[in-house]
């Protein structure tokens, strides 16, 4: 018997790419009042930079290109991650939360900078909608995604077994094994424009798939 749903974070209950063009937008304004140039084509630069060469490395890139000195690098990466984002809940999440309350317990674990992640849960309002919420930071670096411990902790939290959850996440690696590392019924989300969307999972299958939250009650409802 399924008595809980688990959620993640990033590109779960929320598109990620949001918070990431907010960031943008902050270290684009900075550049500006240094003299660098246009905060809006300074952002869009750092998009596209983003989009089409991958996430590692964005500044380092955009130095490159636009020769400011890397010394700056440091503080245009605290920027990014101090900002307070203009992100909100997709709109399945809002609905999917609404009908799950009060028939499961519901949580969350999430990846990350423990800061920026509050930052995020934060914006979202996510306190109000979920009766436990884990940063796996709290326990240290490595006890990130797919240690298990974060999620042993909301179980905890929530008052019950991992096999009486459902945790649905978008990574392959870290949800899904996390979540398969906890003994938990693993779902695996592929939003449209999410990061991990075309990952194969080949070595970490999830017990379930959707494209929306919307498609969660008919797999609750296999389930129990």
């Amino acid at each position: 018997m399924i008595r809980a749903v688990l959620f993640d974070l990033d590109d779960t209950l929320y598109c990620e790419s949001d918070f990431v063009r907010t960031g943008f937008g902050a270290v684009a304004r900075a550049l500006d009042g240094r003299g660098v140039g246009r905060a809006p084509e300074l952002s869009a630069m750092l998009e596209s930079i983003h989009l089409g060469e991958g996430r590692e490395r964005v500044f380092d890139k955009l130095a490159a290109r636009l020769g400011f000195p890397p010394e700056w690098i440091p503080e245009l990466i605290a920027r990014y991650r101090a900002h307070r984002p203009d992100i909100a809940l997709a709109a399945d999440a809002v609905q999917a939360l609404a009908r799950l309350r009060g028939r499961y317990r519901l949580g969350c674990v999430t990846d990350g900078w423990a800061a920026v992640q509050r930052r995020k849960l934060e914006a979202l309002r996510l306190e109000t909608r979920l009766d436990a919420i884990v940063v796996a930071d709290d326990h240290g670096r490595r006890h990130w995604k797919p240690c298990p411990l974060p999620f042993f902790r909301c179980c905890t939290r929530l008052g019950v077994s991992p096999g009486e959850c459902v945790y649905v996440g978008d990574d392959p690696e870290r949800d899904v094994r996390g979540a398969r590392n906890a003994g938990m019924v693993s779902v695996r989300i592929r939003r449209a424009g999410g990061y991990f969307r075309h990952c194969t999972a080949d070595e970490d299958p999830s017990d379930f798939e959707l494209a929306s939250l919307t498609e969660l009650d008919s797999i609750l409802r296999d389930l129990n």
